[in-house]
């Protein structure tokens, strides 16, 4: 990746690398700085440019961001990353339906 990305377009592909929701991502910030992130507020982060304001507010949370997601801050906020995400990815049980209950056994 360029370093000539902004943050925001930084962090959208790390959200999309691994996976997440915008949802997920400001449920998780949500849960680290113990302060209401809505998804709205991670989308506007998102679709920012470096210098308007809202990304300002961003930069409050770039280091635990970048924990949340495994990578260096500078990397976050200057680019580019070189390494792959370290975060932990939990994967889901698959849902069955009910029809196949042997190999549930």
């Amino acid at each position: 990746m360029t370093s000539n990305q902004s943050i925001g377009e930084r962090l959208h592909l790390l959200r999309l690398e691994l996976g997440w929701s915008a949802a997920e991502c400001a449920y998780r910030l949500t849960l680290e700085i113990n302060e209401l992130i809505v998804p709205e507020t991670w989308e506007t982060w998102e679709r920012a440019a470096d210098h308007e304001p809202s990304m300002q507010t961003f930069l409050r949370y770039a280091t635990t961001v970048s924990r949340m997601f495994g990578i260096d801050p500078d990397s976050l906020v200057h680019g580019p990353w070189n390494t792959p995400s370290s975060a932990d990815v939990i994967a889901l049980a698959e849902h069955t339906n009910g029809t196949n209950r042997k190999s549930l056994k």
